[in-house]
């Protein structure tokens, strides 16, 4: 430990949703706790995200004394579109939003800074452990939580390997100005090219009169290329005009594969700790769930966090994770998809099991799965170019 080193309760490496909700929890639980968020990116950075804010994480940041979205946001309408062009829309039973992750990740900073946490811009480069604390350049604490992302430096100087293959998606992400007259609603739609998880479109409409599109798809895919990703892009959502609008691109770690939640006195929450949603891409959910479980552990007893956190994890996503593994190896034909499509087309229970599944932590019964067996028939033909 350097003999200079500051000493805090609690050391956060990346100040995003999963950063935030750990140091509000933990705040929450300790008001007087010294917490530090570190982040290499000032307050209001982007990242390359859908922007869809589930009614499950406005619930989620409630019970953090969170307010982060405005009525202006809303988003009522979800429609799904499978590979063989099956649609299925319909009002969500909850409230949705979209917006822009500058923003939001800003207010969610806010809000940490706001119950006591200090914030810092640092690039961090070491992390070393001791029996007692961990040191983090020239910081200490009992714990560090590494909310850092997918490229996370918390999780490589831990040991633990970067997702790869089938369990690492990639997308890219841009803001289209919005046609006249689109309906004001949340668009999936899936392509027929299924070579590698996600490999689907997005179409998410924000509040300022542009729209965040996106695609994305696993790394396992032949050709998982910029090119090829603005192309199928192109292909699938030809009603927006793409010329000039800069896209970017980023990494997703799915749960298929995912690290050990603490080793030692680190933990790792969000996307560092692997937690995307295989199906819908959906990670903030995840994020602000587990930051505020990891903080609180951390917090309430640091010398038994490391057991703590994992099992909270666990407890609330175990099932979860499990049947995700297993249905992520049959997610490339588009059968599937189409059936799962025509399932919350025809029967609404059905769709709102699949967005409690694909934007929360639910898991489907047995009965989800045999009613969508139900709607199961011969594919189409791919007449998609």
């Amino acid at each position: 430990m350097p003999a200079n080193a500051q000493r805090w309760d609690l050391v956060i490496v990346g100040a995003g949703p999963a950063g935030c909700a750990a140091a509000i929890a933990a705040l929450r639980a300790r008001p007087k706790a010294r917490v530090l968020l570190l982040d290499r990116s000032p307050r209001g950075r982007d990242k390359v995200c859908g922007d869809g804010i589930a009614p499950h994480v406005v619930r989620e940041l409630e019970l953090l004394g969170v307010s982060a979205i405005d009525p202006s946001e809303y988003v009522g309408t979800v429609r799904l579109i499978g590979p063989g062009g099956d649609r299925a829309g319909a009002v969500t039973s909850d409230p949705g939003y979209v917006v822009p992750r500058a923003e939001f990740d800003a207010r969610l900073l806010d809000a940490a800074i706001a119950a006591g946490a200090e914030f810092e811009v640092a690039k961090v480069a070491r992390i070393a452990q001791a029996a007692a604390s961990v040191t983090i350049d020239d910081r200490t604490a009992p714990i560090v939580i590494g909310a850092d992302g997918s490229n996370s430096i918390v999780r490589r100087q831990i040991g633990e390997p970067a997702n790869r293959g089938r369990s690492l998606a990639v997308a890219i992400r841009g803001y289209a100005p919005t046609p006249a007259g689109d309906p004001r609603e949340l668009v999936i739609r899936w392509d027929t090219q299924r070579a590698g998880g996600l490999c689907y479109a997005w179409a998410f409409p924000t509040a300022h009169g542009t729209t965040n599109v996106g695609y994305g798809m696993s790394v396992g895919a032949p050709d998982h290329s910029r090119a090829n990703l603005e192309h199928r892009l192109r292909v699938l959502l030809p009603e927006f005009d793409l010329d000039g609008v800069a896209l970017t691109g980023h990494t997703l770690p799915l749960t298929v594969s995912r690290p050990r939640a603490a080793v030692g006195r680190a933990l790792l929450v969000g996307d560092a700790a692997s937690l995307i949603n295989p199906f819908t891409g959906e990670g903030i959910f995840s994020a602000i769930v587990s930051g505020a479980l990891a903080g609180r552990a951390a917090i309430e007893a640091p010398d038994a966090a490391a057991v703590a956190y994992p099992r909270a994890l666990a407890a609330r996503f175990g099932r979860q994770y499990r049947q995700s593994r297993a249905l992520y190896r049959i997610i490339d034909l588009p059968v599937v998809l189409d059936t799962v499509v025509r399932g919350a087309r025809r029967d609404r229970r059905l769709f709102d099991r699949l967005l409690e599944v694909g934007l929360g932590d639910a898991a489907f019964t047995l009965g989800d799965l045999a009613r969508f067996g139900l709607h199961l028939r011969r594919p189409p033909r791919d007449l998609r170019p």
